[in-house]
């Protein structure tokens, strides 16, 4: 019985990325990647854990590039939430095709079995692209030829972004971690570590 529920767990945890921004930016397909657990225990949640998990992770981030720190904003964070509960309703992992209005937003998304992976994971995955970012104009920013592969690590270290705001919303069975950021990143032609 342990055994099969160990496996279920190993089955069933799927975390999902995309990362995308306004503008002449690229959207990267959405991956999958299948991670083993440690503990069946359901991750903590609430506003104030997801709110400084998310200022801790993309700030310790920015800072070994030498970015300035971004701030947390709640009209981000307000829009991040009709974003997580609408891709938590419909059940697709796809951008906001919104985020280009103006004024403009970057968007990162991430997916993943429910109530499985703590804020620190969830933007940990994202933070960990940083082994295949090399230093080039966007989107030659990565050793792996993909662009895809650091989107969301670039619009976390992107210099001129000031703002972010996250939110999660889940379904019965994934959880949706969607964070904004202002002004978006990952434009075509520039340095992700000047701007």
């Amino acid at each position: 019985m342990h055994i099969f529920r160990a496996l279920s767990a190993i089955l069933l945890i799927t975390p999902a990325f995309a990362a995308c921004s306004a503008g002449t930016s690229h959207n990267p397909a959405p991956t999958t990647v299948v991670e083993t657990r440690t503990s069946m225990e359901p991750a903590p949640r609430g506003d104030t854990r997801l709110q400084s998990a998310m200022m801790r992770g993309h700030n310790d981030a920015r800072a070994k590039v030498g970015a300035p720190k971004l701030v947390w904003n709640d009209e981000l964070a307000k829009d991040a939430a009709v974003y997580a509960a609408t891709l938590a309703r419909t059940g697709k992992f796809a951008h906001d095709p919104q985020t280009g209005r103006s004024p403009r937003h970057g968007e990162n998304l991430w997916m993943g079995t429910r109530d499985a992976y703590s804020y620190g994971e969830m933007i940990g995955a994202w933070v960990d692209e940083d082994r295949y970012f090399k230093r080039g104009l966007f989107p030659n920013s990565s050793t792996t030829g993909t662009w895809g592969d650091v989107a969301h690590y670039t619009q976390i270290i992107w210099p001129t972004s000031q703002r972010v705001g996250c939110a999660v919303a889940s379904n019965a069975r994934d959880d949706f971690l969607v964070c904004r950021y202002g002004p978006a990143g990952n434009i075509v032609g520039r340095d992700p570590l000047k701007g």
